[in-house]
């Protein structure tokens, strides 16, 4: 993609050259007429005083210079009830986003995302190498709004779709009358926020002998070097942001068409991100009767991605916080000229002058990070095309005709020199992923009004058919590390194996919406779905969804009219039933699968059908009021809302005599519930000619509560090798289960716990036996006891049970000035990284460790125990939780501070200019929390463990409009 760079400079010298010296700009724009705001709702739009369900919009200026990869992550702290969570640094991982709450237990979590009225790929679509985030294929910079619909009322129009929420995305259009265009350009710098404190080689040796001594063993020696391994796989990352776009009218039509070049270099080695994306929106009004529209987006993007497996020996974090600091990155009488030892089948980081290898025969992952591939390209295109009938004015038909294409090919290379792919002396993969979705929708609208009597009737009919086809070629054994740069070539290699898959689903649906109110005062609105899906049996394929919402706007009664204080008061109250389809293309089949014997390969029994399975339900209800004040200077929102999810879909065990994969069998069988309050709250502080001060925010109060499994049976998943939770009736959902600490035992360093009846025992490190504790007398080991299952406890929920942001803004004069700060809080964290940094084996640990008991009279921290080489099993409890690494996920961010300056119209006149801004946007900028990891938002379902740092990005930037 070297050349896009050029090809962007040569357009844009062409349009600021040649085009906008064309353009027929109107000066009467003054004399516009006011249009009453209105809000993009399911199929169509809605006045935002007739809206009586809870939906929250967001504007594209609002988000404008914010630097993500990805629109969805711009959605953190912009809304009550929305939760985004980016738990990890590295790009191309999607961000978690929670619209109310988790409403499954099995099946998928996210949100519905809708572009232009076309239902599009969510998730990762990097073919499974790399991740790639199927949203990072839509340029944030052409969203005009965000509208996301969390009630019953709002998302019941889309049904099956719709329990974890829907976001609505509007792009730009073009304005009539008008010619423009606009360039923007963004530099940015990023590095990590924070850096884990590791020991430096004096600590080093002194505590990895100190393990050793345990064992009678001495493992570490030599001072020459104190390498800091995470700076070998971390680095500054740079981003640099082009964005062109016209925009205008044309007789009877208008357009809108952008041009936008990203490319990211992430802070750790070798992730990045390079996109090209092209958009072009026109409508044009053929007839009096007759308007044609279309929107087509086309993205090619290619993600750099690397190993970071959460126990992978090449996994970038987990190897370098490990790395041993006194040897060294570089050997240069080595032919690799890296610090590398092989011999026969072991090829890892040399020892240096170190008794012993480092454990596991952890490789230099220096070496692996600069010489091993990830990588994913795609090619995205997204596009509708409309025909708007006018039947009569106040009936219209419209078509729309959509197509969502997603193709990925993935690629992976493992060097045969050293680290993953030196066992198979070279390792090469090419895959390939095609996703296709056809959409077509047919809309009626009608609307009527009788004096004071108002309606609305959208009548809907949708076919949706998707494909997806996948399969890929992987080799071993290469004949040179040149076909680690060209991909899978015959002949290369000397073993092959191939492999894929073939999936397809459709979806019928038949909607209505009826919407009245009487004189702008009282509203009704009702909505009934019929979604008939091909990924379920015969007799459950159809579903109905009806959703019904209420609303009272006091305000335009007689008693309230010209109230100087409050300006404005809506009641609403609504209720809907939907769906998640998001549960697999054949989960009610009994299905084969291959398998293979030895040399031979079949088929096998992989999946037991159950032709009464259904689709997971969502009844969402919701009470809320509006208030404005002041002539709405000052404004205030308040909901209380309950999601009941049913029928969760769960794997219902079986007999093993019955020869049933899995030993179970699906059945919808949970049941769930969030619940709680939102607020949201806006006020125009100051406002007059050359200074503005607004202020906006949200809170979000919050609770889960798992209803109905399996005969009330608890649920312990285990995951990245921990069974750290367990999902439990009355329970929040994945709540933290393991072994509740006590401390350290100061009269011999040995760690102590709280037996589920509140004893105590204490684990002997020195034969790995636990005995009865008695404070009072800690020198004697009581009677022996035990530590198991029985007494593990709940240690905390993994869900937040508050959450949201303040956002300032002030204008003075021609300078801008804005700051956001998120919050959340209320659920505990399982450390996992923490308690790896304090292994007992042969690897770095963290600073923390320096507090371990070493004697009676130097007890330490209190709460690490003693040091014991190889025990660390043991000692830390690995593989379960443990309340000594659990904590609270509490946290204030202030997220982005932005400054800008925009320039008098006086003197970007001379040079055409109608618009020229500078800015400088902090993102991440500083963060106030007790939690000790690197962040507390580096979590995934409760567990914190060798994720990539999140940085702090400093961005410079330019907006120019013609």
């Amino acid at each position: 993609m070297n050349g896009k760079l050029k090809v962007l400079t040569a357009g844009v010298l062409f349009f600021m050259g040649g085009q906008f010296v064309q353009a027929q700009q109107k000066k009467d724009e003054a004399k516009e007429k006011e249009i009453e705001e209105v809000v993009v709702v399911g199929y169509g739009t809605q006045k935002k005083s007739d809206v009586t369900s809870s939906v929250a919009t967001v504007k594209g200026d609002a988000i404008a210079n914010l630097n993500t990869p990805t629109f969805e992550a711009q959605l953190a702290g912009r809304s009550s009830g929305v939760q985004v969570v980016n738990n990890s640094g590295e790009i191309g991982r999607a961000p978690t986003v929670r619209i109310r709450g988790i409403n499954s237990i099995s099946s998928g979590t996210a949100p519905l995302y809708v572009v232009d009225g076309v239902p599009i790929f969510s998730g990762d679509t990097g073919g499974g190498n790399t991740a790639a985030n199927a949203l990072g294929d839509i340029n944030p910079a052409d969203i005009e709004t965000m509208t996301v619909l969390k009630d019953g009322a709002a998302t019941a129009i889309y049904g099956s779709r719709a329990a974890n929420g829907v976001i609505l995305i509007t792009t730009k259009k073009g304005k009539s009358g008008r010619f423009s265009v606009t360039y923007n350009n963004q530099y940015s710098i990023a590095n990590v926020v924070k850096k884990f404190d590791l020991l430096e080689t004096p600590d080093f040796i002194k505590i990895s002998n100190e393990k050793a001594a345990a064992v009678n063993s001495i493992w570490a020696r030599g001072t020459d070097f104190n390498t800091d391994w995470q700076d070998a796989v971390l680095r500054t990352g740079t981003q640099t942001d082009h964005f062109l776009s016209m925009t205008g009218g044309l007789g009877n039509g208008n357009y809108y068409a952008s041009f936008g070049y990203t490319n990211q270099e992430g802070v750790i080695k070798p992730n990045g991100m390079e996109r090209i994306s092209v958009r072009m929106n026109a409508d044009q009004k053929v007839t009096n009767w007759l308007k044609l529209s279309s929107s087509l987006s086309y993205s090619e993007t290619q993600y750099k991605g690397l190993n970071n497996g959460y126990n992978s020996i090449s996994g970038a974090m987990f190897s370098a916080v490990r790395q041993l600091p006194n040897t060294p990155i570089y050997d240069a009488t080595k032919p690799t000229g890296y610090n590398i030892f092989t011999s026969g089948t072991t090829s890892m980081v040399g020892q240096w002058d170190n008794y012993i290898p480092i454990t596991s025969s952890l490789t230099n992952i220096a070496y692996i990070v600069n010489n091993n591939k990830y990588q994913s390209d795609l090619t995205r295109f997204i596009g509708s095309i409309a025909a708007d009938v006018k039947i009569t004015d106040w009936a219209s038909y419209k078509l729309q005709i959509s197509k969502d294409r997603s193709v990925t090919t993935g690629f992976l290379y493992w060097n045969r020199v050293h680290g993953d792919g030196f066992s198979r002396g070279g390792y090469i993969d090419n895959n390939y992923l095609n996703l296709d979705r056809w959409n077509i929708q047919n809309i009626l609208d009608l609307k009527k009004s009788f004096q004071d009597h108002n309606f609305n009737l959208v009548l809907v009919n949708e076919f949706q058919k998707q494909k997806s086809n996948y399969f890929f070629g992987q080799g071993q054994g290469l004949s040179s590390d040149y076909f680690g740069e060209v991909g899978l070539i015959s002949g290369s290699y000397t073993t092959q194996y191939s492999g894929g898959s073939n999936s397809e689903n459709g979806l019928i649906s038949y909607a209505a919406r009826l919407s009245y109110n009487y004189a702008n005062k009282y509203f009704i609105q009702g909505t009934i779905r019929r979604d008939g899906l091909s990924a379920l049996p015969t007799a459950n394929k159809w579903g109905n969804f009806p959703g019904l919402s209420l609303g009272w706007t006091v305000s335009n009664e007689n008693f309230l009219k010209g109230n100087k204080v409050l300006s404005e008061l809506k009641l609403r109250a609504s209720y809907g039933k939907v769906g998640n389809t998001d549960i697999g293309n054949y989960p009610y089949l009994g299905l084969y699968g291959p398998f293979k014997y030895a040399d031979y390969t079949g088929i096998a029994y992989s999946q037991a059908g159950n032709d009464q399975l259904k689709w997971e339900t969502n009844v969402k209800k919701n009470i809320g009021a509006d208030f404005g004040f002041a002539n709405n200077r000052l404004t205030f929102s308040a909901d209380y809302f309950i999601n009941q999810n049913d029928g969760l879909i769960l794997a219902v065990p079986v007999p093993p005599s019955l020869g049933v994969p899995n030993n179970s069998i699906n059945k919808n069988i949970g049941s769930m519930e969030n619940k709680g309050f939102e607020f949201s709250l806006g006020a125009d502080l100051v406002k007059n000619e050359n200074f503005t001060w607004n202020v906006n925010g949200n809170l979000t109060l919050m609770e889960n509560k798992v209803l109905a499994l399996v005969g009330g049976n608890d649920i312990y998943p285990s995951q990245n090798g921990q069974t750290a939770y367990l999902i439990r009736e009355g329970e929040s959902l994945r709540s933290l289960y393991g072994f509740k600490y006590w401390g350290v035992n100061m009269a011999n360093g040995n760690p102590v716990y709280y037996k589920a009846d509140g004893s105590l025992v204490q684990g002997n490190l020195n034969n790995s036996t636990y005995y009865v504790f008695d404070p009072s007398n800690p020198s004697v080991l009581g009677a022996q006891s035990t530590l198991g299952n029985a007494d593990r406890q709940i240690l905390g929920n993994t869900l937040p049970t508050y959450f949201g942001a303040l956002n300032t803004n002030m204008k003075y004069k021609n300078f801008d000035f804005g700051v956001m700060a998120r919050f959340s809080g209320g659920n505990k964290i399982f450390n996992v990284t923490r308690r790896e940094l304090l292994n007992q084996d042969f690897y770095n640990n963290g600073t923390e460790i320096l507090g371990r008991w070493q004697s009676v009279s130097d007890p330490g921290d209190g709460w690490t125990p003693r040091l014991y080489g190889t025990k660390g099993s043991f000692v830390n409890l690995e593989g379960v939780a443990n309340s000594r690494f659990v904590e609270k996920g509490d946290f204030l961010k202030v997220d982005n501070i932005t400054l800008g300056y925009s320039f008098d119209k006086s003197v970007i006149e001379k040079v055409s200019l109608s618009k020229f801004r500078v800015y400088a946007v902090l993102q991440n900028a500083i963060m106030f929390t007790k939690y000790t990891g690197i962040d507390p938002e580096m979590e995934s379902t409760g567990m914190d463990y060798n994720s990539v740092p999140r940085q702090m990005t400093f961005s410079m930037g330019i907006n120019a409009t013609f």
